[in-house]
């Protein structure tokens, strides 16, 4: 019946451009569409199964004035590194340590596109995509749309999601914004990794962010094949506030969610007017997880794409960094248990300001070489050698 009902839909609308699914990487390209002339008069429909009052975190780096400045909600001058070997503090100069909170980003995102371009904004949930000889077709619950170019961030239309070739870790976490009693924070020092509790033979870390000396999110991370039970998030939160000696607190909001680290060719199966974006195209770094970032870089140059007119078949991301990444990636997949020692080591022997520009992917060949000589070599030369075969076929 169901395939019977799409067969009789008619298509409703046609738009220069859809978007499915309206998330940070769809918020970001429309954003940045709304301040080009290129775009004003463009029709663009985007489709989201649900109104955005979800509590997310981005977090990174980037120089004192931001170009995401009037976004922000805070900066740290000082960062803080940590596990049970291991204790350091470091003085950013040139650069801060940014947070964005995801409720005022929407909010702020969705006030300048309308006014500043031709959209319309539907909640529905996408049941199909279609190629077509003259675009891409959308099939909703209740319309059928077309679009000359798509932006596909729905994961489940994603082809990883199918394709075990390449290993994949999940970075999953939860975090609880709190307020305390006492000072508990140093309000200009953000924790980036604190790896000091158990492992578990596995990679585990918190993040601390303080707003304030009475107010922080405090997030449990893992970088593992497997979610754990929400319980225990709830009791690794619990142990390690009790830990900073933090035993009288309220939580304002908790927030949780689960990113895919994967060096998935995801450019290989873009079609010539669709093109898969944020988490389902790979927008975020495999090997540590950082998205904003990336997602911000990565817009800038599909913007300038678009308006080339050119097939999305010819859009690439990938760089040397894309192979650094695959055998960080192998070799915590296989030996998870070494994320703790591994990050460790990056953070002890090097540069703080060449390991922000290696995870940004903007270090240079000299710094690459300082960084990758520091980890052991023994594991990773036979990690390189056992995904070559993966490296060429990526490239073919």
């Amino acid at each position: 019946m169901i395939y019977l009902d799409l067969l009789k839909k008619k298509v409703k609308d046609t738009f220069d451009y859809i978007f499915c699914g309206y998330g940070l990487s769809s918020s970001v390209i429309l954003h940045k569409m709304s301040m080009d002339e290129h775009f004003i008069n463009k029709s663009i429909l985007v489709i989201e199964s649900n109104k955005k009052d979800i509590n997310k975190t981005w977090c990174f780096w980037d120089s004192k004035n931001s170009t995401w400045d009037s976004f922000i909600d805070k900066k740290w001058s000082n960062i803080k590194f940590k596990n049970s070997n291991t204790n350091i503090n470091h003085q950013l100069s040139d650069i801060r340590y940014n947070m964005i909170k995801s409720q005022g980003f929407f909010d702020q995102i969705k006030k300048d596109i309308n006014l500043n371009l031709n959209i319309k904004i539907i909640y529905d949930q996408v049941s199909d995509i279609k190629h077509k000889s003259n675009g891409i077709e959308i099939c909703c619950s209740g319309s059928v749309f077309l679009g000359k170019k798509v932006f596909n961030s729905i994961p489940k239309f994603s082809p990883y999601v199918d394709d075990r070739r390449f290993p994949i870790l999940l970075q999953h976490f939860k975090g609880w914004t709190i307020k305390t009693e006492n000072n508990s924070f140093k309000s200009d020092e953000a924790t980036i990794m604190d790896f000091s509790i158990n492992q578990k033979n596995q990679t585990r870390f918190f993040y601390i962010l303080p707003l304030n000396s009475k107010e922080a999110l405090v997030e449990f991370t893992l970088f593992t094949k497997k979610i754990i039970d929400d319980d225990e998030y709830e009791m690794e939160i619990t142990s390690y506030l009790k830990s900073l000696n933090i035993k009288k607190y309220k939580i304002s909001s908790k927030e949780t969610g689960v990113i895919p680290m994967t060096c998935y060719p995801f450019e290989k199966y873009n079609s010539s007017n669709l093109i898969n974006i944020g988490t389902a195209g790979g927008w975020t770094k495999p090997s540590s997880g950082y998205t904003f970032r990336f997602i911000d870089k990565n817009s800038n140059k599909l913007i300038e794409f678009i308006k080339t007119g050119r097939s999305f078949k010819k859009f690439k991301l990938r760089d040397r960094f894309w192979f650094y990444d695959l055998v960080f990636l192998d070799v915590l997949f296989n030996k998870n248990f070494l994320g703790s020692s591994l990050f460790e080591t990056m953070f002890k022997k090097n540069n703080f300001n060449s390991i922000f520009r290696f995870l940004d992917n903007e270090s240079s060949y000299y710094e690459d070489f300082k960084i990758i000589n520091s980890f052991p070599k023994v594991i990773f030369i036979k990690s390189f050698l056992k995904n070559i075969p993966k490296i060429i076929s990526a490239y073919l």
